[in-house]
């Protein structure tokens, strides 16, 4: 029996939550930034709802809010930062078409400008129209 070739991979990946090795330090921020923020509010609200009377009390509420946003962290980040580039892709390469599009109309309203300035002098113009590009 021939032995089945697996499909290769374009670029290394990191094999658990399979997160793209380039992508991975946005992962860590987001992951980071998403944990801090959900723990220090969560934190903040249960201190002042269960009325926690002293430092032991709260370092438990602490912990238990840590873990908890850590765990909703590890879930969200990879989405975030995959919608994110996303997005900044779309962004970017409707920046890009709208760049060209303007070259495009700059170089016509330039030619249509000395034809006409061409025609006014009596001059023959012979100049060849703008290309479009690809």
């Amino acid at each position: 029996m021939a032995k089945e070739k697996r499909p290769q991979r374009n670029g290394r990946r990191i094999s658990v939550p399979n997160i793209p090795v380039d992508t991975l330090r946005w992962y860590l921020a987001v992951f980071n930034l998403l944990t801090v923020w959900l723990a220090v509010t969560n934190t903040l609200f249960a201190v002042a709802r269960d009325n926690a009377a002293g430092w032991m009390a709260i370092q438990y509420i602490a912990t238990g809010e840590l873990l908890k946003a850590g765990g909703v962290a590890l879930i969200a980040s990879p989405t975030i930062v995959e919608v994110g580039k996303v997005v900044i892709a779309a962004m970017w390469t409707k920046n890009r078409e709208r760049k060209a599009r303007q070259e495009v109309q700059d170089a016509w309203e330039a030619w249509i400008q000395r034809f006409l300035d061409a025609q006014a002098k009596g001059i023959p113009f012979d100049e060849p129209r703008p290309k479009l590009k690809d």
